[in-house]
């Protein structure tokens, strides 16, 4: 992150990285979608919380297992993951030796009509896997998300949406507020260009609104969390039937949590 992204983030809780994808990039994943659009599972409108400012005429579909697709179908989320538009920015707020998160890389989509999903996490109660915390000059973070925009989001369109500032808030939000029954103006839906990726805190209090665009919403979402610290694993941690396919980079975010040796300030530590 360069210094605005690092201040814009730090003060709402989310980045909008423009152009994130070539077009080459977007056309392979579009393509891709599309091969696999039978796979697409819509949901009822259980995400709006029986709110009747985002309840819709259904829900929103979802797609995941994408990584295990065959190839060549895979291959542009594969490395879309470790891309280079996201990796030095998650080493900003994960550290180095980041990992994905429960091997996550999924996509979400809206019809016209289709419901929101109602606001949720924020800053307070804290939740140590995914809390936001400033200290001696950088940005810690638990789980972070990026959204991957494959189609346009216009004005008014709806889909992603967030209260900002919300990670760093010091009190629980009110129910009405989550449930955009009160104080819509302090939510902002975000837009952005098929391309463009947003990378926001967990922590950050989000959802979506309902959809209205003509266009299909596509959405590729991946989640993040610091190496040391895992929400989705039980047991003993078996690589998946994929991982001799993937590169050496790709294989280093795919791993169990475990230490990694941060610098400690303290030329002590290294003579352990």
């Amino acid at each position: 992150m360069d210094e605005s992204e690092k201040y814009l983030f730090d003060v709402h809780g989310y980045i909008v990285i423009k152009g994130a994808l070539s077009a080459e990039e977007l056309s392979a994943a579009n393509t891709a979608m599309d091969h696999h659009s039978d796979q697409i599972s819509v949901m009822d409108n259980s995400l709006a919380n029986s709110s009747p400012t985002l309840f819709g005429k259904t829900g929103r579909g979802n797609m995941g297992n994408m990584l295990t697709w065959e190839k060549p179908y895979c291959d542009v989320f594969r490395n879309m993951m470790i891309h280079p538009a996201f990796v030095s920015r998650l080493e900003t707020v994960l550290g180095k030796g980041f990992r994905l998160e429960g091997m996550a890389v999924g996509a979400i989509t809206m019809d016209e009509g289709a419901g929101g999903f109602w606001f949720h996490e924020g800053g307070e109660p804290i939740d140590p896997s995914r809390a936001y915390l400033y200290r001696n000059g950088r940005m810690y973070c638990g789980m972070t998300n990026i959204a991957v925009q494959l189609t346009d989001v216009g004005p008014g369109d709806g889909g992603f949406a967030c209260l900002p500032g919300s990670h760093k808030a010091n009190f629980p939000c009110p129910d009405d507020i989550r449930l955009y029954e009160a104080h819509q103006d302090r939510i902002v839906q975000i837009t952005a260009r098929a391309g463009d990726a947003i990378i926001f805190t967990e922590s950050l209090m989000h959802g979506a609104l309902p959809w209205t665009a003509k266009h299909q919403r596509r959405t590729i979402l991946m989640r993040y969390n610091a190496g040391t610290t895992g929400e989705s694993i039980a047991g003993t941690y078996t690589p998946p039937p994929f991982y001799d396919e993937l590169t050496e980079k790709q294989r280093a975010i795919i791993t169990a949590p475990h230490y990694r040796q941060p610098d400690k300030g303290s030329k002590l530590y290294k003579s352990q």
